[in-house]
């Protein structure tokens, strides 16, 4: 008798932002101060502003009932826009600038929020799209985490700091990592193979081939936001689910020596087995 067994396989895709910068002088004296305290807001009520709304899927949206944020974008030079970001609650998201309203290429400061729209998450430069000079990374109390050095792109210098405003000694030591379930990949095949119930469908059909599904490792370790990225079987789709469910909180994500949010995607693979 032969019967389905399952396995995985799983990839993470880490949350991060690209960032660059132009030259300060080439920008206008209302440019964002770098290192300032508070998040205030650029423009004034009488000055030229373009505001776009966007979807939770970060497409621009018409409607604003749809809109989960909002752009507001000033022209400040030829091929130059200042950008604020606010979430719809109007808490500042991000300031940045960009080439144009398509919002293709950053050039010039950038600074990003947490969710309260008053601590800076981090911030630096731009240069055609990549990080360029000295970038400031920020614990959710305000303590810088990480100020790190950039020549077009590449990282080459770097100081991390802790929350109580130490200093790491071991930069290799928790600077980054990958979340993980615990006990890691051994533990989580181990756990999937015992509480996953394959649908009946599934079974007597002899269904075999490759799902997965995606989901966020909050900073809490929870999960959230499951997807399912590549479908097998929709019966199959919510077995998926119900693994997560019932899944333990996982070891969060670390960037720039502090927790963060970040995808993971767990391909999942039905095959046949002799019994």
């Amino acid at each position: 008798m032969k019967q389905l067994s399952v396995a995985f396989i799983g990839v993470l895709f880490s949350c991060a932002y690209a960032h660059g910068q132009i030259s300060p002088s080439a920008l206008p004296t209302s440019t964002l101060i770098l290192g300032s305290d508070a998040p205030k807001k650029l423009f004034n009520p009488n000055e030229q502003i373009l505001t776009k709304y966007y979807g939770i899927n970060r497409k621009e949206v018409k409607n604003i009932q749809e809109a989960a944020f909002y752009r507001e974008f000033k022209q400040v030079a030829e091929k130059l826009y200042q950008v604020c970001e606010y979430r719809m609650d109007k808490k500042p998201s991000m300031e940045l600038y960009v080439t144009n309203t398509a919002y293709d290429i950053k050039n010039g400061p950038f600074r990003l929020y947490y969710a309260n729209g008053t601590i800076i998450d981090n911030e630096g430069m731009y240069k055609n799209d990549v990080q360029d000079g000295k970038w400031f990374y920020y614990h959710p109390n305000g303590l810088l985490s990480g100020r790190e050095i950039y020549e077009d792109g590449l990282l080459v210098d770097a100081a991390y700091f802790n929350e109580d405003g130490s200093a790491l000694k071991d930069i290799t030591l928790s600077v980054r990592e990958k979340p993980s379930f615990p006990g890691g990949v051994v533990e989580m095949d181990r756990f999937v193979q015992k509480v996953i119930e394959l649908p009946e469908e599934v079974v007597k059909n002899k269904i075999v081939g490759k799902m997965a599904i995606g989901f966020y490792v909050e900073t809490d370790g929870t999960l959230t936001n499951p997807k399912i990225e590549l479908s097998l079987n929709r019966a199959l789709d919510e077995a998926a689910f119900k693994v997560l469910d019932v899944m333990p909180k996982w070891t969060p994500a670390k960037a720039h020596n502090r927790l963060v949010r970040a995808k993971y995607t767990m391909p999942i693979v039905i095959t046949l087995r002799a019994k």
